[in-house]
């Protein structure tokens, strides 16, 4: 048995690490263009899920990183759909194999593997109250991304963010700039843990893209903000995705 001053020493340790120790909340992040402020897309990060509102016109996306599957909600027509990643991806390969040509094209030659640099050009100075430096992603030499990181902006300690890229790109489809066959790489994910970017410039074609953080929260979030609203009737993902 300890005795009563080892008892309050131990409580005393005790409350001090917990002290010590960061805590843990989910995020929920604000973005737009600075060019159409209007088009805000929120997305919310607890867990090992997210939440996607905005990004596609009516419907919000819901990510289960850890579990691999994602879901569609429509909350107009009181809809979900979704399911396992892999099937829904197997489910989009179906379709665009249907709006292709019956004649089979050639045998594609085996993809070389892409050289992804990282360059770190510095301080980036400080957004949204975070100090952030500044970095860009090279692909073959090609300029493709550059990244205002907040290193204070701890959203990879609930999810992986480059994870969260792929798997939502394999949820839906390819899409232009959507994923340029970089993102699964060492450079790329390890870029990707460093912090969240308050400002993301992308380079596609020709066409340049920003979108820019315009407010942060963190805090804990209900369970149901990731999960399928009750009530709601099970549709088709792909009828649901192209809006059928």
């Amino acid at each position: 048995m300890w005795s009563s001053p080892r008892k309050v020493a131990a409580a005393a340790a005790l409350l001090t690490l917990a002290a010590a120790l960061p805590a843990l909340a989910g995020f929920r992040i604000l973005e737009a263009d600075p060019e159409f402020p209007q088009d805000v897309t929120t997305s919310w990060f607890q867990g090992g899920k997210a939440r996607v509102d905005g990004a596609l016109e009516g419907l919000s996306v819901i990510v289960d990183v850890k579990n691999g599957e994602g879901w569609l909600i429509d909350s107009t027509s009181k809809r979900y759909a979704g399911g396992k990643i892999g099937e829904l991806a197997e489910e989009l390969r179906k379709l665009e194999g249907t709006q292709t040509d019956d004649v089979a094209p050639p045998p594609a030659a085996p993809a070389k593997a892409r050289v992804v640099e990282v360059k770190d050009i510095g301080d980036g100075g400080r957004l949204q109250g975070y100090a952030t430096h500044r970095y860009q992603v090279l692909v073959d030499g090609e300029l493709l991304e550059e990244l205002w990181l907040a290193p204070k902006l701890e959203v990879a300690r609930e999810i992986d963010l480059a994870a969260f890229g792929v798997t939502l790109q394999r949820m839906l489809g390819g899409g232009a700039g959507l994923n340029q066959g970089y993102e699964e790489s060492e450079p790329y994910r390890k870029l990707r843990a460093v912090g969240y970017p308050l400002r993301h410039v992308l380079y596609f074609v020709g066409e340049k893209s920003t979108l820019e953080v315009t407010s942060v929260t963190i805090q804990d979030f209900p369970e149901a903000d990731f999960a399928i609203p009750k009530g709601y009737a099970q549709s088709g993902y792909t009828e649901l995705l192209l809006g059928e």
